[in-house]
């Protein structure tokens, strides 16, 4: 009879060393492949972990010699290379975290800018100056307003005038212009009057102040419009390239195509000022990651850089690519997911709001552990059970299905 009952016992145990093998591997598994940065999560766990030999003291862990003497290994600072990302704090001020989530940077700033490169713009007292890595003030807070870089220069405003400054916050351009734009292929939009422009990089107007809007150049090219409400696209020196009617707007170009507005209807041109496909469209958006979004017939498809429809017109709402992947509101559902330039979904439509599938891609990994950590609640419970007061029948414990649950 007891050696039915060690039997058991032991058969209970297996059971249960079986399950939490299984769910530790596949989470193992997940954790390596889990694209939103399981890993990560998993080494950062590691390392709040507290150390088994001894508790670890504010300033690292302590440890023991071959002599036998007592050591204190510093803790490492948190990184502060790659990404470094502003977020705001419970007092109301900004700070920075790094793309592990670290806190890098007590909020400390008014308002705080992404690092590029080496510096960032941030705000103490109402201006802004700029900060390094290492949180050090490598010009003092000083402006009013404050551009991101390009072609290695801000635009900046002091005193109600805005002019450019380098990455070490020397004044390249005095402050002459009432507003200003970046830096793109050599050209930044600026007006002293009523009128736009369009400034060199040594702070001469290239073009001149003759235009009511005015849009950054890209690919050598800009999109204008004059006081009698014609649109224009020009060239860096200012020549016109094509003409567009006051019904036509356009926007800068992207992928060598601009999109044009014309009424209701929408079009693509390429370098030249012609029309690229010979097709409009009800909606679109400019290329993104070799694909444009379209509307005919009142859906959303994809057309790729020669024009043939790549994924055919069947979303209610649609996104341009980025990273691979596009939003897209699936018409059955009426729910946001993820598609592929395959047009297969790579997340499925489950979210009232775009946005929402990235928040939620986390949620698989709490799980994963959550499981794992139910599981191996119930082992130790079984054990205990075991030696202390066996099953008379060896069936499975009480709450062991609770898989889900919170303890």
């Amino acid at each position: 009879m007891d050696e039915k009952k060690r039997e058991k016992r032991f058969s209970l145990i297996r059971l249960y060393l079986y399950l939490i093998g299984a769910l530790a591997l596949g989470a193992a598994v997940f954790a390596l492949c889990y694209s939103a940065g399981g890993a990560n999560v998993l080494a950062a766990a590691a390392t709040d972990s507290p150390a088994p030999n001894g508790s670890a003291s504010p300033g690292g862990s302590a440890g023991i010699t071959p002599e036998g003497t007592a050591t204190l290994t510093p803790t490492p600072a948190p990184s502060t290379a790659g990404r470094l990302i502003p977020f705001l704090g419970a007092n109301g001020l900004w700070g920075y975290r790094n793309a592990a989530g670290e806190v890098v940077a007590e909020p400390a700033y008014d308002a705080a800018l992404e690092f590029q490169g080496d510096v960032a713009f941030a705000s103490k007292g109402g201006l802004y100056g700029l900060i390094t890595r290492g949180f050090n003030w490598i010009s003092p807070p000083a402006w009013s307003a404050v551009k991101p870089f390009s072609e290695e220069r801000a635009a900046v405003e002091s005193g109600g005038k805005w002019g450019f400054v380098d990455a070490q916050g020397r004044l390249l351009i005095d402050y002459l212009f009432n507003e200003a734009g970046s830096f793109h292929c050599g050209r930044a939009i600026a007006r002293t009057g009523a009128e736009y422009g369009y400034i060199d990089i040594n702070g001469a107007f290239a073009i001149p102040q003759k235009w009511t809007y005015a849009t950054d150049f890209s690919a050598d090219v800009a999109f204008v419009r004059s006081s009698n409400d014609n649109s224009y696209i020009i060239d860096k020196v200012g020549e016109k390239i094509a003409t567009l009617s006051s019904r036509q707007h356009g926007s800068p170009y992207s992928e060598g195509f601009a999109l044009i507005q014309e009424g209701e209807q929408y079009y693509f041109l390429n370098r030249s000022g012609a029309s690229a496909f010979k097709v409009r469209y009800d909606g679109a958006l400019p290329f993104a990651n070799g694909y444009a979004a379209v509307k005919s017939d009142g859906l959303w498809g994809y057309i790729n850089l020669k024009g043939y429809l790549e994924i055919a017109c069947k979303y209610v709402e649609a996104q341009s690519f980025s990273n691979g992947l596009a939003a897209v509101k699936d018409a059955s559902s009426g729910l946001w997911g993820y598609i592929a330039p395959t047009g297969v979904y790579a997340i499925q439509p489950l979210y009232d709001k775009a946005e929402e599938s990235w928040q939620k891609r986390k949620g698989p990994m709490a799980a994963y552990w959550r499981a794992v950590s139910t599981y191996a609640r119930h082992l130790a419970h079984a054990l205990t059970r075991a030696t202390d007061n066996p099953s008379p029948t060896g069936g499975v414990p009480s709450g062991a299905a609770d898989v889900g649950g919170e303890g």
